[in-house]
């Protein structure tokens, strides 16, 4: 059975090489074309995957059965503390602890943090299995 997948198997190759570390003007020698195409090769197979995350990403908000609304003006750290309340009245048990989540928040929300605030609304999903996704 042949795997099914967003990249084409040039984009494989090319990725692959890269991670070999191996420059795009090697690997355009190597499989007999410019630079430049490597490099748009490289740049769509980047994109595939990251449409590929968002994808991922939205079916988890659509199955995740407990969506956190944080408001702005919030403190950052007490967003853990409503993720933990909300989960336990679905009964569910969050994989992360205080400080990953919040830890997370900075790294995948830093842009709506002032001041240890939230400067916008944020949302939270929390899927079955404990699982966090911050939207």
């Amino acid at each position: 059975m042949a795997i099914k997948s967003f990249l084409t198997k040039r984009q494989v190759m090319v990725l692959r090489l890269r991670q070999a570390g191996m420059t795009q003007e090697e690997i355009a020698r190597r499989i007999k074309t410019t630079r430049a195409n490597v490099s748009l090769i490289e740049k769509r197979a980047r994109e595939n995957i990251d449409r590929s995350r968002e994808t991922l990403k939205e079916w988890e908000s659509i199955v995740s059965p407990v969506r956190v609304m944080i408001k702005k003006g919030t403190d950052v750290i007490k967003v853990p503390e409503v993720v933990f309340a909300e989960a336990d009245r679905a009964g569910i048990h969050v994989k992360s602890n205080s400080l990953d989540l919040i830890t997370r928040i900075k790294k995948e929300k830093g842009s709506i943090i002032s001041n240890r605030t939230l400067t916008e609304d944020m949302e939270i999903d929390i899927t079955d299995a404990g699982e966090v996704s911050i939207l």
